[in-house]
C-alpha cells in the first residue's frame, strides 16, 4: 500500500475504501502527519461517532471513510494541502477552539468547523441532555417539569460562574496559553453533598490569580471579542459538567445505576442528530447549512 506515502496516496486513498471521500477528524490518539501518509488512524472514536451523524444528516446518499488523528495541528496540515490543491477526495474536519477570535479560521472547500469550541460543546445542548435523560430514564417527555427546570437552572448557572474563565481564556489562547488545565479539567468541577454538581470557584479563583502571569492586565482589559461561555467554553471542560448534570438527575431523582460517560455520550450525541435533523437547533443548523455548502462531494 505505498501509494498511501504521498499527497497523491491521500487524494486516492478514498478508492482503496471505495468511498467517495476520506475525512480526516481529531479524537483518538495523536498520530502525527508523517505517519497519517504512511497510512495510520484510528477508525472507533467519540469524534468518529458525532461527525457521521452529521454527515449523515447532510450527506445521506454519500458514503465516508472516518479517520481519526487525534491532533489538530495534523488535521490543520491536511486542511492546509487541500486549501493549496495538493490532495482532493479529502475531508477536514475539525473543532473550532477559538479559531473565530484568533484570525486561524480556514476557510475552503472541504475544510470544516464545529459550532461552538468543540463538538461536545454543540452536542451537549439542553435539548440533548433533555432527550438523553427521557430515553435513559423511561421518563414521558410531558412529565419531567422537575428535570427540566433543573437543567436550565443549571446551565444558567454554570454560564454566569464560567463567563470570566471563558474570557480569559480565550485571550490567553492569542499567546498559546490556557486559563484551565486542559489534563485535569475535574479540578474545576465540584460535586456538592446533595450529589449536585457546580463549579469550583475556588479553583476558578485560583486559576485567576496563577493567569495574571501568563500576559500582562493591560492586554486582558483592551481585548474586544463576544464570547458565548456555553458555546465556547473548553469542550472537555463543558461535557463533564453536563455528563454530571445528566447522571445526577438519573442517579438522585430517578434512582437509576450511575451511567458510564461513553454511553452517555453516544446517547447524547444520537439525539442532538435528531434535534438537528428536525430543524429544532436553528443556530447549530445554519452554521452546518454553511459549513456542509462547501463540502466537495
Amino acid at each position: 500500500m505505498s501509494f498511501r506515502r504521498t499527497e497523491s496516496g491521500l487524494s486516492n486513498l478514498y478508492l482503496f475504501f471505495s468511498v467517495d471521500a476520506v475525512v480526516y477528524l481529531e479524537g483518538g490518539s495523536s498520530i502525527c502527519r508523517d505517519d497519517v501518509n504512511q497510512g495510520l488512524y484510528t477508525d472507533s472514536t467519540q469524534d468518529i461517532r458525532f461527525w457521521q451523524t452529521i454527515f449523515n444528516i447532510y450527506r445521506p446518499d454519500k458514503e465516508y471513510k472516518f479517520c481519526s488523528v487525534g491532533s489538530k495541528e495534523t488535521v490543520k496540515s491536511i486542511a492546509t494541502d487541500i486549501m493549496e490543491g495538493r490532495i482532493n477526495n479529502v475531508i477536514a474536519a475539525m473543532d473550532r477552539d477559538f479559531d473565530h477570535i484568533n484570525g486561524r479560521l480556514m476557510v475552503a472547500n472541504n475544510v470544516i468547523y464545529t459550532l461552538g469550541y468543540s463538538w461536545e460543546n454543540d452536542a451537549w445542548n439542553k435539548g440533548a441532555l433533555r432527550e438523553a435523560f427521557c430515553s435513559l430514564s423511561a421518563a414521558c417527555s410531558t412529565r419531567i417539569d422537575t428535570e427540566e427546570k433543573i437543567i436550565n437552572k443549571y446551565f444558567h448557572e454554570i454560564s454566569s460562574k464560567l463567563r470570566g474563565a471563558v474570557r480569559i481564556d480565550a485571550v490567553l489562547s492569542q499567546y498559546d496559553n490556557s486559563f484551565f488545565d486542559r489534563e485535569k479539567v475535574m479540578r474545576y468541577v465540584k460535586i456538592k453533598r446533595n450529589g449536585m454538581p457546580t463549579v469550583n470557584l475556588e479553583q476558578i479563583n485560583s486559576s485567576f490569580a496563577e493567569s495574571r502571569n501568563k500576559v500582562e492586565g493591560a492586554i486582558i482589559r483592551k481585548s474586544r471579542f463576544t464570547l458565548s461561555p456555553l458555546i465556547d467554553c473548553f469542550g472537555h471542560l463543558f461535557a463533564e459538567y453536563a455528563y454530571r448534570i445528566l447522571t445526577y438527575l438519573l442517579e438522585k431523582v430517578r434512582k437509576n445505576p450511575k451511567l458510564p460517560k461513553d454511553y452517555a455520550s453516544s446517547m447524547v450525541v444520537e439525539k442532538f442528530g435528531q434535534l438537528l435533523n428536525n430543524d429544532l437547533l436553528p443556530d447549530i443548523k445554519q452554521h452546518y447549512d454553511s459549513e456542509f455548502s462547501r463540502v466537495l462531494p
